[in-house]
């Protein structure tokens, strides 16, 4: 697969534990949420809106529905320059 530069892999950490965290709310697998290879997607193209998000594969109507704001909202604070806690 391509390699992913520092800032798709930090949008990649976020995703992952954004994932796991709506598997475990919800009972199911990680995987049942969205593959690895849709998140990696996500974090290559970094979606600004619904509208590409929904473009990237693996992300049907429904799951935009349900996690689109969500997933906008996290990539964008992923992006975001990191504040140094003091």
């Amino acid at each position: 697969g391509a390699e992913l530069d520092d800032l798709a892999q930090a949008r990649l950490s976020s995703l992952k534990a954004w994932r796991l965290e709506v598997a475990r709310e919800h009972g199911l697998p990680a995987y049942v949420i969205f593959h690895d290879a849709t998140l990696t997607n996500m974090a290559q193209l970094a979606p600004q809106s619904e509208t590409d998000l929904g473009a990237i594969s693996g992300v049907g109507a429904r799951k935009l529905q349900a996690y689109g704001k969500e997933l906008l909202r996290l990539l964008r604070l992923s992006d975001a320059p990191q504040q140094q806690s003091a």
